[in-house]
């Protein structure tokens, strides 16, 4: 690990210390150097002393409030990029990767310099074997949701192979210094849940071109900040955030929905979130995905804020009385 590196890895920590401790084991084991900056999100316990007394080639920084992914992963990018990164990592701090991820994703951007986001194949941590994400299309018809797979054929061949895709997933992405330079950084507006969509829906409309590495190099636990704050936030930023996502993109699309095709798809798709954890007994993340409409309808992003919501009961009123319509 030293400072002059080209590649810069950014895993972020909030209240995940002992995942943030495996994950920088991993990379202490990378088969070229690199240079890594640990982000604290202002956990409740400071983990800066045991960070530097086990990882002292680590780079710390500890942001003073909880950022989310973006507003996290956007200081471990100016800190980078202020130290001469040429290509920057956003790595999910719950994985652990292979010895040869640096050096198969630096290899595969300077083999294709078109390409401006590049990530691998991702595995579950716990199924080491089995496929947990690889490619991923947006909004196209004909599709009944937004976000559909696609499959990416595993193979190792060199230079390595990389396959088009509209969204690399956030877990881990290598981005090129110049592409922040010219669409900047995460969108804060999204804090938590596609915020790597709309960063690499940006990308592409820039002129760059978003890829998967044909190779599985990143084994992911998978979910471990929900699993400790709770399904209400994931449903609320989903919502939310999928409604700042449409508003931003799909006047850009050449080939997905556009205007009321895309947004009466939306509502479905709220709908019948909503619908699910009803019938689950989860009436707290039934409401959650109330006030995702309600925010992203008013425009209110970045965190989640308590405030009265007077929408609420109106809009439940109207799902519950759909659902009493159901055969």
């Amino acid at each position: 690990m030293r400072a002059g590196s080209r590649v810069w890895i950014v895993p972020v920590n909030f209240n995940g210390l002992e995942d943030t401790r495996k994950c920088l084991r991993s990379l202490a084991e990378l088969s070229i150097p690199v240079s890594v900056v640990v982000v604290d999100n202002a956990s409740i316990d400071d983990p800066t002393a045991v960070l530097k007394a086990e990882f002292p080639w680590a780079h710390l920084v500890r942001n003073p409030v909880n950022g989310g992914w973006s507003g996290g992963n956007n200081t471990g990018i100016r800190y980078a990029l202020d130290r001469g990164a040429e290509q920057v990592i956003l790595l999910n701090n719950d994985t652990t990767v292979h010895p040869d991820l640096a050096a198969r994703l630096l290899a595969a951007a300077d083999a294709h310099p078109d390409f401006g986001v590049i990530g691998p194949v991702i595995r579950y941590m716990d199924e080491p074997d089995l496929t947990m994400t690889d490619g991923t299309v947006f909004n196209r018809p004909g599709y009944p949701g937004f976000f559909q797979r696609q499959a990416v054929p595993e193979r190792a061949t060199d230079p390595p192979a990389v396959d088009e895709v509209d969204i690399v997933n956030g877990c881990c992405m290598m981005v090129r210094a110049d592409v922040f330079r010219r669409v900047g950084l995460i969108d804060d507006r999204f804090f938590l849940i596609h915020e790597e969509a709309d960063f690499c829906l940006r990308v592409r409309e820039a002129g760059w071109t978003c890829g998967v590495l044909a190779e599985a190099l990143v084994w992911h636990k998978g979910s471990s900040a929900f699993k400790r704050s709770g399904k209400r936030w994931q449903r609320y930023y989903d919502t939310r955030n999928l409604g700042l996502l449409l508003s931003k993109h799909l006047t850009h699309t050449r080939t997905g929905r556009r205007g009321l095709a895309a947004y009466a798809l939306y509502l479905r798709y709220a709908y019948h979130r909503y619908c699910h954890e009803r019938e689950g007994g989860q009436t707290d993340a039934a409401d959650a995905v109330l006030e995702g409409l309600i925010d992203a309808a008013t425009r209110r992003f970045g965190p989640h804020r308590p405030r009265r919501r007077w929408a609420v009961p109106v809009l439940r009123s109207v799902f519950e009385a759909t659902r009493r319509l159901k055969p």
